[in-house]
């Protein structure tokens, strides 16, 4: 018989009362489901919303990104909210379309994909986190974010990653797009731009090939992914972190 690790119990309890719950939970109550001191739980809830299994929503903590990134297309309805507006892009583009979640301050997940037409295409890796920055997706994430979010986000980046989105922080916050010229692998380019539900930066939506195929093409696929998330409702207003 496998002998019950306290803090392991401790743990899940919290997240399967957050779960359960159809409001943030506080504190309070958290410590009460854990059977643990506020002192403690707190300490376990700093952990889960840095590595964004918990969102601190002021009067309580709800699920965060890294619930649904783990769990999978099973686990999460964004695949299917998405599914269809990615499809699209992936057909009018021909390369491969992606959606990427922003999981705790310092990665992305990659949670669902939309393959290409091509028979050489990018093919990404779906449920693993990967840093922030260089990412196209990262950049969006980090453009949009509030100030105070990005300057602690940029401490922990690579340095030369973190020059580069900076001097490409304007662009991205006027036209609602990131690009990625081989900046994570040599030979692969990809555009990004945010996906925007009820007012909220949700995820973001990548359209990646070979970058001797796609580079010229990055401008148009970006302008054609921000048309459709548009005409379905998901895209957000351009010049502004909203």
């Amino acid at each position: 018989m496998t002998a019950e690790h306290r803090t392991v119990s401790r743990i899940i309890a919290i997240l399967e009362t957050v779960a359960a719950a159809d409001a943030p939970v506080p504190l309070h109550a958290l410590a009460g489901a854990a059977d643990a001191p506020k002192s403690s739980v707190h300490g376990f809830v700093r952990g889960l919303v840095h590595s964004g299994y918990l969102v601190d929503e002021g009067r309580g903590y709800v699920l965060g990104a890294g619930v649904h990134a783990l769990l999978g297309p099973t686990g999460t309805t964004l695949p299917l909210l998405l599914g269809e507006t990615c499809e699209e892009i992936a057909v009018r583009s021909g390369e491969t379309v992606t959606v990427a979640l922003r999981v705790g301050e310092d990665s992305v997940v990659y949670v669902h994909t939309e393959p290409s037409a091509y028979e050489v295409c990018y093919s990404p890796r779906l449920r693993q986190r990967r840093p922030l920055l260089p990412t196209s997706s990262g950049k969006v994430f980090l453009a949009l974010a509030d100030e105070a979010d990005r300057v602690r986000a940029l401490e922990s980046a690579e340095p030369a990653a973190a020059r580069t989105f900076l001097g490409e922080l304007a662009a991205i916050r006027e036209s609602g797009l990131a690009f990625n010229r081989g900046e994570t692998v040599p030979d692969v380019g990809a555009v990004a731009a945010g996906v925007h539900h009820a007012g909220a930066l949700i995820a973001a939506v990548t359209v990646a090939g070979p970058l001797s195929r796609v580079e010229p093409r990055l401008d148009r696929f970006g302008a054609l992914a921000r048309e459709v998330l548009g005409a379905n409702g998901f895209a957000g207003s351009v010049g502004t972190a909203d």
